[in-house]
């Protein structure tokens, strides 16, 4: 509980990082805006996306420990892997299997992606992938250290709330309503998200 002011002072701090260098949308010139767009067109973009209630990821990867982050990033990369495009005419590397299997770091590139997309499309992105990054470093960090399970119970949120944040981004793009109500793919594999979450905690901690 000491550490918790220690925790927020960093994320705040990290707001305003984020905060004053956004790189904003630049209207000044037609040359400027096919500049920007060349330059997003070239580094990739996706015109698919999968869409879902934000409300109902959020509390399906914070019931399932995190664990429903497994299939909602498979979901993301199947859709994003079909619509990706850029300049050179490159497609991504890895299947949607492998980068849902180390989402932990292909969640960066998805970020990186779908800002770019929403950008392109003059539409407001979410923080940039570093923060998010970040935020779930230290988040992550803080389940595993502070033994309150108040403590683990909000570091956890914060967790979940990245990829929520992201999806309501996403579901901005079709600007169409997204229901929120489960199905029951989605409440299974949370479930199981949660079984192998927690499996897996408890042979670290039997091999610790």
């Amino acid at each position: 509980m000491e550490r918790l002011p220690d925790l927020l002072i960093v994320g705040v701090i990290l707001y305003l990082i984020y905060y004053f260098t956004l790189r904003q949308w630049d209207y000044d010139t037609q040359a400027k805006r096919d500049a920007l767009k060349a330059q997003l067109k070239q580094q990739g973009l996706s015109n698919a996306y999968h869409f879902t209630g934000a409300v109902k990821l959020f509390l399906l990867v914070f019931l399932s420990g995190g664990g429903h982050m497994f299939y909602w990033a498979y979901k993301q990369w199947a859709a994003v892997q079909k619509g990706y495009k850029n300049s050179s005419g490159t497609p991504l590397k890895f299947g949607p299997v492998w980068r849902a299997i180390g989402w932990p770091v292909s969640f960066y590139q998805l970020v990186q992606i779908a800002n770019r997309t929403c950008i392109y499309l003059h539409k407001k992105p979410t923080f940039p992938a570093w923060f998010w990054y970040a935020l779930w470093v230290l988040s992550a960090g803080a389940a595993w250290y502070y033994p309150a399970w108040w403590q683990k119970l909000l570091a956890l949120a914060v967790f979940a709330a990245a990829p929520a944040r992201l999806q309501l981004r996403l579901n901005a793009l079709p600007n169409v309503p997204v229901p929120n109500r489960p199905k029951p793919i989605e409440i299974l594999a949370a479930a199981m998200g949660l079984a192998a979450l927690s499996a897996g905690v408890f042979a670290l901690q039997k091999f610790l």
